[in-house]
Order: C-alpha cells, then sequence, then structure tokens
C-alpha cells in the first residue's frame, strides 16, 4: 500500500444545478410567453384581413400552442428535480466529501510517517542484533521495530477503512447522478411537435432530455468526456490533414490562412494516429503537403524524426519569408535556423505559433532520435522562449556529447539522444504560482514522448527539467506511469501535492529514479533563493522531500560513479551561484549580502562579475553528476541494436 489510492469523486455543484434550473425557467417563460403573443397576434389578423372562405384560419396554431404548452410543462418538471437534488441530495454527498479530502491528507501523513518510523526502526534492529544479538539495546532495537510495524499495520487498516468509505462515496455519487439522469429522462412533453395540419415534425431527441446516442461521460461510460474531447480533436485534426494532401492547392492555401493555429494543433494529435496516416500518405500528398502546408507533417508526433525535421525546416523558410512576421518574432527564428547549421546538424522536431501571440515554439534534438537506445528530453522554466535557445543549444548539445563520451569509455554499445523542448509558454513570474501553464506544457510533453515511444517502441526516456519545467514534467510522469524512468530536477519551482503522492508511487514501485538539487550557495541569501517562491502557490511540494527522491550537490565539488560501492572521483565542478541554467551575469539570481547592506539597490541591479555558473553549464557539478548518471542508468542496448 502506498498511501490512499482511492480518488475522491467530483460531486456536482449545487450552486451549478440551480442556475441550470434558472435557465429552465427562463426558457419555460420565453416560449410560453412567444407562443401566446404568436397565438394571440394570429387570432386578431381577422381584424385587419377579411378572407372568405378561411373563417377557421384563426385555429391553425391550436396543435402547435398545445405542443408548445406541453414543453412548458416539462421544462417546469425538469426545474423541479434539478432544484430538489441541489437542495437536498447533492449538499450532503459534498458534506461527505469534504469530510473524507479532511481525513485523506492526515491520513496519508500518518501512514507517511509510520512507514518511515518502520524503515528506520528495522535499519536500527539489523544494525544491532549485527553487532550483538544479546545486548540491551539489541533488545530494546527489537521492541521498538515490533511497535513500529504495529503502528504501520495500523496506519494501513486505516487507510483501507477510508478507501472503503471513499468507495462508498463514489457509489452513492454515481447512484444520484443516475437517479437524476433517470428522472430527467422520465420527464415526456414537447416531443410530439404537430404543424397546423396535423402532420408530426421531427426533432433530434426519441424524448425529453435523452439524445438517441449516449453522451459522452455519462455516469458509467466507459469513455470519460476529457477523453472522447481528446479523441474527438485528435481525429478531426487528422482528418484535415488529410484533406489537405488531396484537395485543391489553393483550396488548401485559403483554410490555412483562415485557420493560422492549426499547426500548434497538429502535435496534439494521438501519435499512433499521427503514425497511421503518416504510413497512408502517397507521394503525391507528401509533396503537395511540403508545398503548401509543411507543418502538418513536421509536428506529427510518432514518424520518423528525419522526416519531421525536412518538413520543419521548409516551414521555418516560410515563416521567413512572411513580410506580416514581427521583428521579435524573426529574430528568434533566425537563432533557431543558426542552430540548425551547427555541426553536428540538430534535428528540427517541431515548428508552430502560439496561438496567443504568435510566438514560435519548437523541439530540437541532437542525436540519432529515432534509433537511439535512450533520450533525455530537457525543458525550461519561466522567462524562456526561442530567444533563450542558442544557450539552451549549447546546455543540450555538451550533454549530447558528454553522454556519448561517458557511454564509449568503457566500450558500451548504447546510443543517447539529447531533446530540447520549448513547445510550451512558460509565462513569468507574475503567473508562476499557477499550475495552468505546466498544465499545458505536461499536455505537450506527453505526446512528444509519446511520439519517441511509436516510433521507437524499447528507447528509454528520461526527462531533464529545470525550474517551473519541473513542475510540467513531474505532472506529465504522474499522468503517464512507465513513459519516464528517470528524471533530473534543477532548482525546481515546486509540484502539487497529487504529483507529489503519485511520483512516490512510482519510485516505491521501481518505475521511476528521481534525482533534484538546488543550489545552497554558502551564505544565506546566496544561492538559489528564487526557486523556493514558485512553491508558494499550487505547486507547494519540494520534490527533494518526496520519499525516494535522490538528492544531488549542485554547490561545486567532486563528481563520483554512483553505480560503486566507493564512488571513485573522477572529475569536479563548479559550484551554481544562482537560480540559471547556464552562465549568466544577471544580478537577480544572485545576491552577494555585503553589498546589499551596503545598497540595497545596486545588490539586486548589478551584474554579477564574474558570470553566476548555471545547473547546465558544463563546467558545474551538477551538470557532470548527471552526464555521469544518465551514462550510468542507461540500459543495455536492445537486442539487434548493436
Amino acid at each position: 500500500m502506498n498511501g490512499c489510492s482511492g480518488a475522491l469523486p467530483t460531486v456536482l455543484d449545487s450552486a451549478k444545478l440551480h442556475a441550470l434550473a434558472d435557465r429552465l425557467r427562463l426558457a419555460a417563460e420565453e416560449v410560453d410567453d412567444a407562443m401566446t403573443q404568436a397565438t394571440d397576434r394570429w387570432r386578431r389578423m381577422s381584424e385587419v384581413f377579411d378572407v372568405r372562405g378561411a373563417q377557421s384560419a384563426h385555429h391553425l396554431l391550436d396543435r402547435p400552442a398545445r405542443s408548445a404548452e406541453s414543453f412548458v410543462e416539462a421544462l417546469a418538471a425538469a426545474r423541479t428535480r434539478l432544484t430538489d437534488a441541489a437542495d437536498a441530495v447533492f449538499p450532503d454527498l459534498q458534506r461527505r466529501r469534504d469530510l473524507l479530502a479532511a481525513r485523506v491528507a492526515s491520513a496519508n501523513e500518518r501512514y507517511d510517517d509510520a512507514l518511515r518510523d518502520a524503515a528506520e526502526a528495522e535499519a536500527r534492529y539489523v544494525r544491532e542484533n549485527d553487532a550483538d544479538a544479546r545486548s540491551a539495546a539489541a533488545l530494546t532495537a527489537a521492541s521498538r521495530r515490533m511497535a513500529a510495524w504495529d503502528a504501520r499495520t495500523t496506519t494501513e487498516a486505516a487507510l483501507g477503512e477510508l478507501d472503503a468509505e471513499i468507495a462508498r462515496l463514489r457509489h452513492d455519487v454515481e447512484q444520484a447522478e443516475d437517479d437524476l439522469a433517470s428522472g430527467l429522462r422520465a420527464i415526456s412533453g414537447g416531443d410530439e411537435v404537430s404543424d397546423a395540419w396535423g402532420a408530426r415534425v421531427g426533432v433530434s431527441q426519441d424524448y425529453w432530455g435523452g439524445m438517441r446516442a449516449a453522451y459522452p461521460g455519462r455516469p458509467g461510460s466507459p469513455e470519460p468526456l476529457a477523453d472522447r474531447l481528446t479523441r474527438s480533436l485528435s481525429d478531426a485534426s487528422a482528418e484535415r490533414i488529410s484533406w489537405m494532401g488531396r484537395a485543391d492547392r489553393d483550396d488548401v492555401r485559403r483554410w490555412v490562412e483562415r485557420h493560422p493555429d492549426f499547426a500548434s494543433a497538429v502535435g496534439l494529435i494521438d501519435p499512433g494516429r499521427a503514425r497511421r496516416l503518416w504510413m497512408r500518405f502517397d507521394p503525391a500528398a507528401l509533396v503537395q503537403l511540403f508545398t503548401v502546408a509543411p507543418f502538418a507533417v513536421g509536428n506529427l508526433n510518432g514518424i520518423p524524426a528525419t522526416t519531421r525535421d525536412d518538413f520543419n525546416r521548409e516551414s521555418l523558410s516560410q515563416m521567413l519569408a512572411d513580410d506580416a512576421l514581427s521583428d521579435e518574432h524573426r529574430e528568434q527564428l533566425r537563432g533557431l535556423s543558426e542552430v540548425l547549421d551547427d555541426d553536428p546538424r540538430p534535428l528540427l522536431l517541431s515548428l508552430f505559433a502560439e496561438t496567443d501571440d504568435g510566438s514560435p515554439r519548437a523541439s530540437i534534438g541532437w542525436g540519432d532520435v529515432d534509433s537511439a537506445d535512450q533520450i533525455t528530453t530537457l525543458t525550461h522554466g519561466i522567462h524562456e522562449d526561442l530567444g533563450k535557445l542558442p544557450a539552451w543549444a549549447g546546455s543540450a548539445e555538451a550533454m549530447q556529447e558528454a553522454v556519448s563520451a561517458h557511454l564509449a569509455a568503457p566500450g558500451s554499445s548504447a546510443t543517447t539522444a539529447t531533446v530540447m523542448f520549448m513547445e510550451w509558454d512558460s509565462g513569468s513570474m507574475f503567473n508562476v504560482l499557477n499550475i495552468e501553464r505546466p498544465d499545458n506544457g505536461a499536455v505537450r510533453l506527453a505526446r512528444l514522448l509519446h511520439g519517441f515511444r511509436a516510433q521507437s517502441p524499447g528507447v528509454q526516456l528520461d526527462l531533464g527539467l529545470h525550474s517551473l519545467g519541473t513542475t510540467a514534467g513531474t505532472q506529465m510522469i504522474a499522468e503517464h506511469p512507465g513513459l519516464v524512468s528517470n528524471a533530473w530536477l534543477y532548482g525546481s519551482a515546486g509540484i502539487s501535492e497529487r504529483t507529489a503522492r503519485e511520483l512516490a508511487r512510482q519510485m516505491s514501485a521501481g518505475q521511476l529514479a528521481m534525482h533534484a538539487t538546488i543550489a545552497s550557495g554558502t551564505h544565506p541569501l546566496g544561492g538559489d533563493w528564487i526557486a523556493p517562491l514558485g512553491r508558494l502557490g499550487e505547486h507547494p511540494v519540494d520534490p527533494a522531500r518526496i520519499l525516494g527522491t535522490q538528492t544531488f550537490s549542485s554547490d561545486g565539488g567532486v563528481v563520483g560513479d554512483s553505480e560503486s560501492d566507493e564512488p571513485a572521483i573522477v572529475a569536479r565542478g563548479a559550484a551554481t551561484g544562482g537560480h540559471n541554467v547556464q552562465r549568466s551575469d544577471l544580478p537577480f539570481y544572485r545576491i552577494d549580502p555585503a553589498q546589499l547592506v551596503l545598497s540595497p539597490v545596486g545588490a539586486l541591479l548589478q551584474p554579477w562579475d564574474p558570470p553566476s555558473v548555471g545547473y547546465l553549464d558544463p563546467a558545474s557539478q551538477s551538470f557532470r553528476q548527471s552526464v555521469m548518471d544518465i551514462a550510468d542508468g542507461v540500459a543495455p542496448p536492445r537486442e539487434g541494436t548493436q
């Protein structure tokens, strides 16, 4: 058992049910008023027109009026059912949920404490027993060991009872939803609509409140609504790309011009769906897409990286040729182009413009991404965009070269690749406390990594995450168990409590190895003082405090072989001076206490000289230790790849 395993169900908000009931009331009033006015005016037509032989014309609206009246009654009945449920049923369920939610955190905390105490007691018992099994210390250790195990058993039983209560609540919530839905489906009225001559007018419902097809996400539905929407959007995007490959070129160009945001949606297509789409393309379709919409292939996850690179480089050329491109974005794309011209030649794995402000986003890879035995994907924190790519590219390329060299030293045939993920808008200090942007980053990162797995099923996937990127990356790991094997976290801005629990479970199960570091500095205001500020909001957990996380130093010193029982000193690394990931002279990364006393403004505004070493500066201890650990953690080459 790894803490409370039952997820609390979401209870329908009574306020929203009341709001829906009010909308039904307003709709009923509007329908009744509209039909009353129509009938009244129709019957008064004889005051204006004298039509011989049509004396009964004023009765022509009688049947539609009766249908409208029946519909108004149905709306009123539905409103009554909603208000009854909102006033009596769901508030009680919400109260039960709130009480359980308050107990879950404390129960998990007690369990974690008991688990830790049991482990410590076990270690003390083994140590004392090995020293002298008959000593008083050994007997005391044995007694404390039994007490710790009893406490653990008690907390496990309490968690089991809590899980059972959550299961009962979930059943009651589902039953209440089913009862409400059944009650609404039982309402009739307004579904038998007749025209003036008595002929039935068809409607899209078989009965009031129920469609012919069960709505997605209904109680008992095997597919949640969010998953259904994601799949529907993925399928719709894939179908649009298929159309682009065979439609008239001018039609495709016009459609693309009207939908400039579509390029950003391509990467969200399910990688398996994208791969099937790619395999069905004929040469003519690929030529057309390369010419008029290269982004439609270049941003597909799950297809060969070399193909994505070819199409994305064409997208880059077309974007740079656009006269409407802003100076800022043109400069960013030129920087990307310069990185892509480096030797060895990187792979442009994605390229699209952000829908909000047109900012370009991309992912770039070094090494043979398609066939590597292991891929390390790096991502950034706040205030980072393609304008910072040259610095990040330096770190990524240096990591690729260093890990490859470490793998080659003992004669291993394992291969590695490194990817820089810059597809998400990490925002600024004004939104660093919120979870929304890491949420979005986690979705895109998951698609990228699932794409690697679709292209190369046996590849080992690892992550290197900085600042708010640790929030996004760990959330993605939590939502996709087994996808990532190892993660290195630098200066974490914190993770959510729910993510922390899932990471602890994965580490306990042996699915994940997580490493964390933060520069502490040599004085109270030195080191990375920025990272903890990110934990003051919706992601408050320091990942270093999660049971199972391995911490490593970034304060300067020796780098050792973590796989050895007696680690050999193989190198030394410099201390990371602040929150920066590369070498930087930005003043807000470091504070000199002496300067702070003499000149508070100068301490915050004066650039640091010499520049501060960053977490992924090739000279830093954290970089060099990560390189060694990544190389040590690469699994043996898959059969047939040597």
